[in-house]
């Protein structure tokens, strides 16, 4: 049995940690208005969130996003493609990313944390992703898939045969 000191204690510790994490969250992330979207071709994508809370007439203050070439890399809020840092601002659509140039087919993880009306950080939202698409022609490495045919087109409308039209 736990001694009632050390139960006490546990219990206030997760009290003082909740009321010292804001009170609301960053949810449904979205990369020009896509979840988790593949083969963007815009240089700046545009990111956006939801907000969600159980308090009544919460409201963020302020934002940060971190954008990482890899997951691993953002789990340790590493933001190696872009670090906005703390911005001053209610916005949570439209907001364009505006890091490192990204290259053609890159993948970019990223998350979001907002502050709330007291100051408060939230916590971080669950990451998401978007991808580059190809862009340049020299990205494209596939072929024709199909059969190999070395027989020269129809040059010569004279040998050419087309059967007639079918009237049902």
């Amino acid at each position: 049995m736990i001694p009632r000191k050390i139960s006490f204690g546990i219990v206030l510790v997760l009290a003082v940690g909740t009321a010292l994490a804001a009170d609301i969250k960053p949810v449904a992330l979205r990369t020009e208005y896509l979840a988790n979207p593949l083969g963007l071709d815009t240089a700046a994508p545009r990111l956006q969130w939801q907000l969600v809370s159980d308090k009544r007439g919460a409201k963020q203050t302020a934002y940060r996003i971190l954008v990482a070439s890899s997951a691993r890399k953002l789990a340790q809020h590493q933001g190696d493609l872009w670090d906005s840092g703390k911005v001053a601002s209610d916005a949570s659509t439209q907001i364009a990313y505006a890091g490192k140039p990204l290259a053609s087919g890159q993948a970019c993880f990223w998350q979001v944390q907002v502050w709330d009306r007291d100051g408060r950080a939230a916590r971080w939202s669950e990451p998401a992703q978007w991808r580059r698409g190809l862009l340049n022609a020299t990205d494209w490495k596939a072929q024709w898939i199909s059969y190999r045919d070395d027989d020269p087109v129809q040059t010569s409308r004279a040998t050419l045969f087309l059967p007639p039209a079918r009237h049902h």
